[in-house]
């Protein structure tokens, strides 16, 4: 006797056999080339063979290493000061996003190793701005410069004089 109601029988199919889908498989091969044809192409040109056969740096590769070395070595430590006064922008200031400062106000201090030029090309001329170097060194010994004058600038007499004395230069985002 049949206990499995008619309500509740399945009807089985015959199996067929699993076909990947040939289209994302050619997709697939056809990026793999395209990627390893890029890559012979570009090549490996960071890394040379040296005289037993290792691997080594290439000549280029260590050169760049050398003068980012060298730059680390040669850092300013720098005050970006009003130029006129006016209205500059402060990252600082709560809902105000610009502060009034005096002629000769700090407005930034910073560390580069790159100097004025690269680091800020016409920028601060557009500003009003002006950048000084007060110290050169190690970019270690520039950071605890910097660190320092960020960190005592509440006490300079220009941020006391404020009804709302600032945390740090109004041209500085965060600390460091």
């Amino acid at each position: 006797m049949n206990t499995v109601s008619k309500k509740h029988q399945f009807k089985l199919e015959p199996k067929q056999p699993w076909q990947p889908p040939y289209k994302s498989v050619l997709l697939f091969i056809a990026l793999c080339c395209i990627l390893g044809l890029v890559a012979y192409w570009k090549g490996v040109d960071f890394l040379e063979m040296d005289d037993s056969g290792q691997p080594k740096l290439a000549t280029s590769r260590e050169k760049q290493m050398e003068q980012r070395l060298k730059r680390l070595q040669q850092c300013e430590q720098y005050v970006i000061r009003a130029k006129v006064s006016g209205y500059y922008p402060c990252y600082n200031c709560g809902k105000d996003t610009t502060i009034f400062l005096l002629a000769g106000e700090v407005w930034k201090y910073g560390v580069t190793i790159q100097g004025e030029n690269k680091r800020y090309r016409k920028w601060l001329e557009k500003m009003n701005l002006r950048y000084r170097v007060q110290y050169r060194g190690t970019i270690q010994e520039c950071l605890r410069q910097e660190t320092l004058k960020i960190y005592k600038y509440p006490l300079l007499p220009e941020n006391l004089k404020r009804k709302l004395p600032l945390i740090r230069p109004p041209g500085n985002k965060n600390d460091l």
